[in-house]
């Protein structure tokens, strides 16, 4: 499937989640609002920068973490584990 660590885990997931959760990090805590450089602001209307991204990416690592969970807990315990899991987590 991808690279996987001895755990199982989908190493480029995780890196792909570090590389966000530190541009998160940044682009809420850039510094002195007041000289905040131009990439680190949401674009006014139109177009985009690099922190309209931050969001989307988050939602898209969300998703393919649930895909996997959702397929290795059908496995392990089938269909009622998993509604009970999920309503668990709610």
């Amino acid at each position: 499937m991808g690279a996987e660590s001895t755990s199982g885990r989908l190493v480029s997931l995780d890196a792909f989640r570090g590389l966000t959760i530190a541009g998160m990090i940044l682009v809420n805590n850039p510094g002195d609002w007041e000289t905040v450089h131009p990439p680190l602001l949401h674009a006014e209307w139109h177009g985009w920068t690099p922190t309209d991204l931050i969001f989307p990416f988050f939602l898209f690592i969300v998703g393919v973490s649930m895909a996997f969970s959702f397929g290795k807990r059908l496995e392990l315990g089938g269909r009622s584990d998993l509604y009970r899991q999920v309503i668990r987590r709610v």
